[in-house]
C-alpha cells in the first residue's frame, strides 16, 4: 500500500510543521473561548437577562403617566425597548445568534422555564425579543443588534486566517531552512555518482547540518582525489607494461626465418591482445565526465555510427532533433552496436523512437540474452558473463562500464531486456530537453518488439 505522506522531505516537514503548530492554534484557541470568552458572555448575558426582567417589572408598577417617560429613557439611554400586550411587536420569528442564544439559557435559569427570544426587523434594524411575565400581564422586551458589538463570526474569521497565514508562512520558512541542505547536499551526491565534480557544500546553518556538508566536501574531495590517483596509476601501469611489450615485439620480428609461422602469428596476436586490454583500461580510467550538449540530428548520427557494418538492419527515416553530447552518444552506441554483434550471429536491429520529449535508441540482437539477475552485473568493470576470458568469445569486458559511465555523466539512460523471440534489447534513452521543449519531427513508429 503506497503511504499517504507527501515523497520530498520539504512537504513532509511543512505537513509536520503545520499540524504540529495548528493543533497547538486550536487547542489555544479553545481554551481561551472555554475559559475566558465563555465566563465573561456568561456574566454579560446574565447582567443582561437581569436588567430586562427588572425593567419590565417596574414598568408595571410605576404610574401609566411615568410610563412613557421611562419607556423612553430605558430606550435613549440603554436601547431597551419595552412593549405592553396591548401593541406585541409584530413578525417575529427565530433567528439564530450565538449572544441571543446564551442570553435565552440565562434567562430560563432566571424565570425557572424555558425561553426563546425571537427577532424582527424595524425600520431595517434587527431586533430581539422576549415575553416577560409580570403581576400586570405581559411585557415584551427587546433590544437591537446594535447594543451587543460583538461580531464573533467575523472574529473568528479574521483570527483564523491570520493564524493560519502566519502558522503557514512560518512553517514553510521552518520547513525550507531544514530541507534546502539537504536538497543541496542530494543534488551533489547525484553529481558525485554521475562521476562530476560539483562545487563544494555551504557549511554554514545549524551544527549539524553544516558538520554534514563539511563532511560530504571532504569525502568528495577524496573521491576526485582517488579518481586522479587511479588515472596516474593505471597511466603509469600502461606505460611500464608497454615497454616490455615493445621489446616482445621487437624480439619477435628478429626471430629466425624458419621459426614456424603459426607460433609467430599467435604470439603477435597475443601481444596485439595485451596492447589492447592495457588501451582499454587507460580509457575506463580516465574522466569520462559530461560535454558540451548541442542540438544533432539523431537519425543521421545512429546512420554514422551504422556506417557500412555487416548484420545491421538500419532504416533511417525522417529527423529526430535533440540536444545531446553527440561524442558520447557515439561511444556508447558503438559500444553496444559493438557488444550485439559478438554475442549474436543473426542481424542486429538499431531503430530510433523520437516521439517523445527524450529520444530511445534501441539495439537489438538475436543473442542468448543477459539474465535478470546479471543485468546490474554486467555494467561492472571486466565482468563477462561468459567465464573463459576468451576475447573471442566475451570480450574485455569494460564496454559495458564505459557506456555506462558516459550515460551517467550525461545524464543519458541505458537499459537492458530480454528481446520477444530470444535475444536482448539496449536501450539508451536521450536526456530531456534542458528548457523543457523539444523538436521530434520522426513520426515513424520506432518502438521496439
Amino acid at each position: 500500500m503506497r503511504s499517504l505522506l507527501p515523497a520530498s522531505l520539504f512537504s513532509r516537514a511543512l505537513l509536520t510543521l503545520i499540524l504540529t503548530f495548528g493543533s497547538f492554534a486550536v487547542t489555544t484557541f479553545a481554551a481561551v473561548v472555554y475559559y475566558a470568552l465563555f465566563p465573561v458572555v456568561h456574566r454579560s448575558t446574565a447582567d443582561l437577562a437581569g436588567f430586562m426582567e427588572l425593567s419590565a417589572r417596574t414598568l408595571v408598577q410605576l404610574p401609566p403617566a411615568m410610563r412613557t417617560e421611562y419607556r423612553d429613557k430605558l430606550l435613549n439611554d440603554y436601547q431597551l425597548w419595552l412593549v405592553t400586550d396591548e401593541e406585541p411587536p409584530p413578525g417575529l420569528h427565530y433567528y439564530f445568534f450565538p449572544y441571543v442564544a446564551r442570553l435565552s439559557d440565562a434567562l430560563s435559569a432566571r424565570l425557572g422555564h424555558d425561553v426563546r427570544m425571537q427577532s424582527d426587523v424595524i425600520d431595517d434594524k434587527r431586533w430581539f425579543w422576549i415575553d416577560l411575565e409580570t403581576s400586570k400581564g405581559t411585557v415584551w422586551a427587546g433590544f437591537p443588534r446594535d447594543r451587543i458589538a460583538t461580531k464573533p463570526l467575523e472574529g473568528v474569521f479574521v483570527v483564523s486566517s491570520i493564524a493560519l497565514l502566519l502558522l503557514i508562512v512560518s512553517a514553510a520558512v521552518l520547513a525550507r531552512r531544514v530541507a534546502l541542505p539537504l536538497m543541496r547536499l542530494s543534488h551533489a551526491a547525484e553529481e558525485v555518482a554521475k562521476g562530476r565534480s560539483p562545487e563544494p557544500l555551504p557549511e554554514t546553518g545549524p551544527r549539524e547540518l553544516a558538520n554534514l556538508a563539511r563532511q560530504f566536501n571532504e569525502t568528495s574531495q577524496q573521491v576526485r582525489e582517488l579518481l586522479a590517483d587511479r588515472t596516474v596509476l593505471l597511466a603509469g601501469i600502461s606505460h611500464d607494461l608497454r615497454t616490455p611489450l615493445t621489446r616482445l615485439r621487437l624480439a619477435l620480428e628478429m626471430l629466425p626465418e624458419d621459426v614456424d609461422p603459426s607460433l609467430r602469428a599467435r604470439m603477435e596476436a597475443d601481444i596485439d591482445e595485451m596492447n589492447l586490454q592495457i588501451s582499454q583500461a587507460v580509457e575506463l580510467g580516465r574522466t569520462l565526465g559530461a560535454g558540451d550538449r548541442h542540438s544533432v540530428d539523431i537519425v543521421a548520427l545512429v546512420g554514422e555510427v551504422v556506417g557500412n557494418r555487416p548484420r545491421i538492419a538500419w532504416l533511417p527515416l525522417g529527423r529526430c532533433i535533440q540536444s545531446v553530447n553527440a561524442l558520447a552518444l557515439r561511444r556508447i552506441l558503438g559500444n553496444l552496436i559493438e557488444n550485439a554483434l559478438r554475442y549474436s550471429t543473426r542481424t542486429v536491429d538499431v531503430r530510433v523512437d523520437c516521439r517523445n520529449r527524450a529520444a530511445v535508441v534501441f539495439v537489438l540482437d538475436r543473442g542468448p540474452g543477459i539474465p535478470e539477475a546479471d543485468r546490474d552485473a554486467v555494467f561492472r568493470p571486466f565482468y563477462r558473463l561468459e567465464h573463459s576470458r576468451n576475447r573471442q568469445t566475451g570480450g574485455s569486458g569494460l564496454g559495458l562500464a564505459v557506456a555506462r559511465q558516459l550515460a551517467m555523466a550525461n545524464d543519458m539512460e541505458i537499459n537492458l531486456s530480454n528481446r520477444a523471440g530470444g535475444g536482448t534489447i539496449a536501450s539508451i534513452r536521450l536526456p530531456p530537453p534542458e528548457d523543457g521543449s523539444s523538436d521530434p519531427q520522426n513520426d515513424e513508429d520506432g518502438r521496439p518488439s
